[in-house]
This record gives C-alpha cells, sequence and structure tokens, in this order.
C-alpha cells in the first residue's frame, strides 16, 4: 500500500520548519504510519499543517495560483510565514509499496516579477535499479521551469547515469512538473524492479490521492 513516511514544509503559515516522519536527510526519523495522530493546544498549527497537505493535493489537481487562492487561505502573502521572503517549500517522502525504494518530492513556491506565485523549483529523486552512487538519482529537476527529466534506461548504455537524462521546459510555470510531464508518455519513471516503471501521471495521481487522505483525517 502507497504511503507517505515523512513531510516536510517551511514558510507555511505558522509552520515555519515542521518535519514529521522520516525524510531522505533524517533516516534517523520513524516514518509515518497510515494512522497518525497528531496533538497540541489550540493555536499552534494543527489545522495549518492539515491545510499543507491540502494545498500540495490542490496544486496537483489545478496550478499553484489557483490553489494559493482555493479554500479562503487568502493568496500567496498571506500563506507564507509572517517577516519571511523566502519561497514556501515542502517535502514529501513516499513509498508506492513496501518492497519499492522510496521517493523524495520537493517543491518550492514563491512570486514571480509579476507577484504571481509560480513554481520556484521541483525535484523528483529516487533510487534507480542497479544504481552505482548511493544518493537517490533525480529523474526530475526544474527549476524556474527549466531543467532536466530522466531520459530512459535506453540512454544509458555505456555512457554514465548522470549523462542519462535530457533538458526539458515547462510551458507555464504555474503548474507543477509532474503534472505537466505526467501527460506526456516519452518521461516515465523507474521503478526499481522493472526496466520502464509507471509515468510521472502515475506517480502524481497516486501522491495526490495521499496527500487528500492526510487532508481529510
Amino acid at each position: 500500500m502507497a504511503t507517505i513516511e515523512g513531510f516536510r514544509v517551511q514558510n507555511f503559515r505558522a509552520l515555519r520548519d515542521v518535519a514529521l516522519g522520516k525524510l531522505s536527510g533524517e533516516q534517523a526519523g520513524e516514518p509515518l504510519t497510515p494512522f497518525t495522530v497528531v496533538i497540541g493546544k489550540n493555536g499552534v498549527g494543527k489545522s495549518t499543517l492539515f491545510d499543507a497537505f491540502g494545498f500540495v493535493a490542490d496544486c496537483l489537481a489545478t496550478d499553484v495560483e489557483t490553489a494559493c487562492d482555493m479554500k479562503q487561505r487568502g493568496g500567496f502573502e498571506r500563506m507564507r510565514s509572517k517577516s519571511v521572503t523566502e519561497p514556501i517549500r515542502f517535502e514529501i517522502y513516499y513509498r508506492e509499496a513496501q518492497n519499492e525504494y522510496p521517493i523524495t518530492y520537493e517543491l518550492a513556491i514563491d512570486l514571480d516579477a509579476n507577484g504571481r506565485p509560480f513554481v520556484l523549483s521541483e525535484m523528483l529523486r529516487q533510487h534507480r535499479k542497479n544504481q552505482k552512487y548511493d544518493r537517490p538519482y533525480p529523474f526530475l529537476r526544474l527549476e524556474r521551469g527549466k531543467g532536466s527529466v530522466w531520459a530512459g534506461e535506453e540512454a544509458i548504455g555505456d555512457s554514465e547515469e548522470d549523462s542519462a537524462s535530457s533538458p526539458v521546459e515547462i510551458t507555464d510555470p504555474h503548474e507543477l512538473g509532474i503534472s505537466t510531464l505526467g501527460t506526456l508518455k516519452e518521461h516515465p519513471l523507474l521503478e526499481p524492479d522493472r526496466n520502464v516503471s509507471p509515468s510521472f501521471g502515475k506517480f502524481r495521481d497516486g501522491l495526490r490521492r495521499l496527500v487528500m487522505m492526510e487532508d481529510d483525517l
């Protein structure tokens, strides 16, 4: 069963930097379970934490600008922590099944030159089958809508793994890369036990279901 094992949010309302469960860079933590209880006094940010999950789900379903204006959030400036000029950041540590490598998804949202929320950066990392390096491989890496995406096993051949990527540019900087690339069959996401894995679209839909479930709890 697919599960979110860790979640980190930064600069989101009262949550300046809050991490739950196990993350890629913090392996000592205990992973979240399908039933996780959040306890705290009134006003400490419990509802904000759940809305952080809901916000990511809304970004996946629409775009970041629309998500900022949904559910009485009041726009990006009201969502960003007070006296902070840094982007709002999310990190999700996610596992499709217990026998598969975890996936780390990182997202940063900021304001563009016109004052509109846009995707500042986005990264999707997972260990590849027979990977030579210890760190998870970046299947998707975007900065201001431009970057690289995994080109597939056939692109490696005798070359190094780092060369097995192709340049990509997102036409709409307000949409998530995993949402845009999820419609393109030429950009697969590797599964550890198969030569070709589900598309970005399958990952996107699975992640959206999970964050929606967390938001509903």
